[in-house]
């Protein structure tokens, strides 16, 4: 490989200028916010479904308490029921 001005003038040619390295920063600050707002966005929503599911099981616990209850009233009027 000869060292020649045209070959270094290609080597040069190959390297990033300024204004590459600008558009480059520009890009990089845009992708973070994105990044950064997405963060947000399945933080959101990661809270939003543990609020559901907390509100989903503190129903179910209720239900399964009123059909306890139920099921013991029930079953306090059958034996009501044979003794009169």
């Amino acid at each position: 490989m000869e060292l020649t001005k045209d070959y270094f003038d290609q080597q040069l040619g190959s390297l990033a200028r300024k204004e590459d390295l600008e558009q480059i920063k520009d890009d990089l600050r845009t992708i973070r916010t994105d990044v950064a707002e997405v963060k947000q966005v399945l933080a959101n929503i990661d809270k939003r479904d543990k609020e559901d599911s907390d509100a989903f099981a503190k129903t179910l616990v209720n239900h399964d308490e009123r059909l306890t209850s139920v099921e013991h009233d029930i079953k306090q009027l059958k034996l009501n029921q044979r003794t009169a």
